[in-house]
């Protein structure tokens, strides 16, 4: 019980610091001219597009290879060019991507290219037959004729984190490939190469400041938002006696478990929940995946936690998918869904756009009004998923989440 009293103690004293700074926030200057256009997590209208721009010596910038070189140097690229030959895509002239390649530089003159898969949260593409960055990888060499030591492939994360094992030798095609990913990751090379570019716009106030609210975007995703002082001052809170030292220990020992309770509750008042409402389950995780999740290794943790349900003879699929937001919607399984309720379906999400209909979903949608409340089960360092500690808030989403499939269901029933 001491303990426990001690980390009480502990956090209140760190509550007090948070609240101190972010009162210092308010009267900042918060406006974000990309956060005002684009979703945060918007990974190639947002982050590629702006990232190519500045990679891209023919950019409005203005300021020729000196970005690009940067950028290699941060990465620790052996990419050599001519700079007449070099084409950077996307650019200003052609803004989609190259063989749907996120960002690519290629010099068909010197035989090289660099490929970045840019990856926020989603998880990889891959198709039944080949990876996603096999696909890529065999372009450049069949169709631009690239030789593979001249290819170089780079995979850019949040957290800097490998591309699924299907990704690179699902066809086994390109056996050279898997060692020649080198992961990148937002929250290290990209912020320190943003924070060095920086500072060669001096004399360049809309590039600077263009660059400055990117970076800012990057250090909220990232979770490097917090001020170098307010940092200082937990270190120190937490390194200020024994107890608060190891109260810090305590917690950091134990979040796992927590994050474990956080997940199984979740589902355990999700279920309830809908049952009370009449839903009949079909299909629920299991407590070994949740385990897996949470406590297993970096292949044994990949996992998708799918809950399944009906009402009224329409069925839905909560979603938990390993490199993506929880999500909910109908799969088009036709063992489940019925004709007539896939027609009443497809004649609702007609008239509500903010379903998505694609492949083999009929349709789905992302549960939670904004980024912040999104939910991301291997990934509590997000907001929203953090937050679901708490038994009120969790609570509160669940009820919101069950009322938004209620209203869907009724809604496709009229049909």
């Amino acid at each position: 019980m001491e303990d426990i009293k001690n980390i009480k103690y502990l956090l209140r004293d760190i509550n007090i610091v948070r609240k101190k700074y972010e009162e210092r926030e308010k009267n900042e200057d918060n406006f974000n001219v990309f956060t005002v256009l684009r979703k945060e997590s918007d990974e190639v209208y947002l982050h590629s597009r702006f990232l190519s721009a500045l990679l891209d010596p023919n950019g409005s910038h203005r300021l020729g290879t000196l970005f690009l070189n940067s950028f290699l140097d941060r990465i620790g690229s052996d990419f050599d060019y001519y700079e007449k030959s070099l084409e950077v895509y996307p650019n200003n002239q052609n803004r989609s991507e190259y063989k749907e390649i996120d960002i690519c530089f290629i010099d068909r003159v010197a035989k090289k290219a660099v490929m970045v898969e840019n990856k926020i949260y989603h998880e990889d593409t891959n198709h039944e037959d080949k990876g996603q960055l096999e696909n890529y990888y065999g372009k450049l060499l069949e169709e631009d004729k690239i030789p593979e030591d001249g290819i170089e492939v780079y995979y850019l994360t949040l957290d800097g984190h490998e591309p699924s094992e299907n990704s690179v030798k699902l066809s086994g095609k390109y056996p050279k490939l898997q060692d020649k990913v080198k992961c990148i990751s937002y929250s290290v090379e990209i912020l320190e190469w943003l924070r060095n570019i920086v500072k060669e716009c001096y004399n360049k106030p809309s590039l600077r400041e263009s660059i400055i609210q990117y970076i800012k975007i990057v250090e909220n995703m990232t979770n490097n938002d917090i001020s170098i002082d307010e940092r200082k001052e937990i270190t120190s809170l937490i390194g200020m006696n024994e107890d608060n030292l190891m109260s810090a220990k305590l917690l950091i020992d134990n979040f796992n478990h927590v994050k474990w309770h956080t997940i199984y509750d979740f589902y355990i008042e999700l279920e309830t929940e809908l049952q009370c409402r009449g839903f009949e389950i079909l299909h629920k995780p299991e407590e070994k995946d949740i385990t897996n999740l949470v406590h297993g290794g970096p292949i044994k943790r990949k996992v998708d936690l799918e809950l399944t349900v009906r009402k009224g003879n329409v069925p839905v699929w909560i979603s938990a998918e390993f490199t993506d937001w929880l999500f909910w919607g109908v799969y088009n399984d036709k063992k489940i869904v019925s004709k007539e309720i896939s027609s009443k379906i497809k004649s609702f999400i007609a008239e509500n756009k903010v379903f998505t209909q694609e492949g083999i979903w009929l349709c789905w949608k992302y549960f939670g009004d904004s980024d912040e409340e999104r939910i991301c089960f291997p990934d509590f360092t997000e907001e929203g998923t953090f937050r679901l500690i708490s038994p009120q808030y969790r609570k509160v989403m669940i009820q919101r989440l069950v009322n938004e499939m209620e209203a869907f269901i009724n809604g496709v029933l009229k049909y």
